[in-house]
């Protein structure tokens, strides 16, 4: 062989090997390309109104002048909104998942299968987003802007998904009583009525005597914070409201004597409702079966053990 063909086939070798490495390095990198959304940040002091749409199903998010937020008129979360902004702050980078319109309907981010977000302020708009459905990964999401091609696969903190409606954006706080404060209470299950009394750190009852006091605690614990699970509907709300008597009441009271909370109760097959009745009979909330007995339990169950 020839010099000039051994020089050939050095060539050629080489040539082969620099290829063979470029593939290995090829091989090795991640086939996921990020990109950046380009949000621009916004923060819950200078928005005063987020629109989330879908189809027909819209909340809208307005700030009072207190910075109160409510949701359809109805008092939210303000854990939701304050997580809603962080999620649109969050620097994640998100994965580029398509680039073309025909991926729309597939990924849920078109303009008829998306929800839209719209947050604005001081009368214009902040940041506009729609959101798809749920990724191949837990927490993930497809998104877009309006008006852009790229669809991203969100990886950042969660913002509102496919299943996300008013309920869930609406404050389940009913009622909030620190047990200490509380001096006296009267439980009616049906036809059973039992009223309990702390003089001291003992808990008493003027027709049955010494209670259980550690039994006592643990069920004004129960008071400290109480959450709904749902919301009864308009028709509902009106319906439950007319029943008379309610399924059960509970009453607490401070010192002389001064009302800290009433609630009654009631059970359908829809479920077991609750509604303050210290005041405007206003929101009737839906709360699990367990949570009512907790909240109202048997007499039984607050007397002394033996």
């Amino acid at each position: 062989m020839s010099p000039r063909q051994l020089r050939a086939v050095a060539i050629g070798l080489a040539a082969v090997l620099l290829l063979w490495l470029a593939s290995e390095l090829l091989s090795k990198r991640s086939d996921r390309i990020t990109a950046s959304l380009g949000l621009p940040p916004v923060s819950d002091a200078a928005a005063d109104r987020v629109t989330i749409t879908r189809g027909a199903d819209t909340a809208v998010l307005a700030k009072a002048a207190d910075t109160a937020w409510t949701v359809n008129g109805y008092a939210a979360s303000r854990q939701a909104v304050t997580e809603l902004f962080a999620a649109l702050r969050d620097s994640t980078p998100a994965e580029l998942a398509a680039e073309s319109p025909g991926s729309f309907a597939r990924l849920g981010v078109d303009s008829t299968g998306g929800r839209w977000i719209r947050v604005a302020g001081g009368g214009r708009t902040l940041v506009e987003l729609i959101t798809g459905q749920n990724g191949p990964a837990f927490g993930t999401l497809y998104v877009r802007k309006p008006g852009d091609t790229r669809v991203f696969l969100w990886r950042g903190r969660p913002l509102p998904g496919p299943t996300r409606g008013v309920d869930e954006w609406r404050d389940r706080r009913i009622a909030g009583v620190e047990p200490d404060s509380v001096r006296a209470l009267e439980i009616a299950r049906g036809k059973e009525r039992y009223a309990l009394e702390r003089r001291d750190r003992r808990w008493t009852s003027a027709r049955r005597g010494p209670a259980d006091s550690a039994a006592v605690t643990r069920l004004l614990e129960h008071y400290r914070n109480v959450a709904a699970a749902g919301f009864a509907t308009p028709r509902q709300a009106d319906s439950l409201r007319a029943r008379r008597p309610p399924w059960r009441r509970a009453t607490l009271r401070g010192p002389a004597g001064r009302l800290l909370l009433a609630l009654a109760f009631d059970s359908t097959a829809a479920g077991i409702w609750v509604y303050r009745a210290d005041g405007p009979t206003g929101t009737v909330y839906r709360i699990e079966p367990w949570s009512a007995d907790q909240l109202t339990p048997a007499g039984q169950t607050l007397a002394p053990k033996k």
